[in-house]
């Protein structure tokens, strides 16, 4: 894809999330952390992808999810510690395929060791998603292309690790 590598924000509160760098570990369990990338997105720096490096010891498939996170006020994002990318506003979907928040999203499930690449389209609200030789999209009404967007993980489970790559 040709893309810089994000790295996520560390300033964002992580209570039992190890974060160095571009991968972040979940240390505790249970309670949700959403972490989001250090830059939003921009007319050239559209793309991004993250590595699910384990999955975590969760049996369901909602533990894990992967997504946009917009501009948080200061209330917001304090709130990141025990929210997903969804109660904060944001779009998002779960390693199980299923959506979050208020978009359209074909189901587009995940697991350790895939892949999941994004290229988003301001232009269109649309974004495009990649994992292997699976495909999918998802539509966010309502947005303008100025509206600062953030690449976004959040991580409930024990041992979950993911890294922007």
């Amino acid at each position: 894809m040709g893309l810089d590598i994000l790295e996520i924000d560390p300033a964002t509160p992580h209570p039992g999330v190890t974060i160095d760098g571009t991968t972040a570990q979940r240390e505790t369990n249970g309670g949700w952390v959403t972490l989001r990338s250090k830059t939003p997105l921009s007319t050239t720096n559209h793309q991004w992808a993250i590595r699910i490096l384990d999955q975590g010891e969760g049996a369901d498939g909602s533990g894990l999810m992967i997504g946009l996170l917009p501009q948080l006020s200061a209330q917001m994002a304090s709130a990141t510690g025990g929210k997903y990318i969804s109660e904060l506003g944001g779009w998002c979907i779960s390693r199980a395929g299923d959506t979050y928040g208020a978009w359209k999203c074909d189901r587009f499930p995940y697991s350790t060791d895939c892949v999941v690449e994004f290229d988003w389209d301001a232009a269109t609200g649309t974004v495009y998603m990649v994992s292997g030789n699976k495909k999918g999209t998802g539509h966010i009404p309502g947005l303008k292309e100025s509206d600062v967007l953030y690449p976004a993980v959040s991580m409930y489970y024990l041992n979950q690790k993911v890294a922007f790559v």
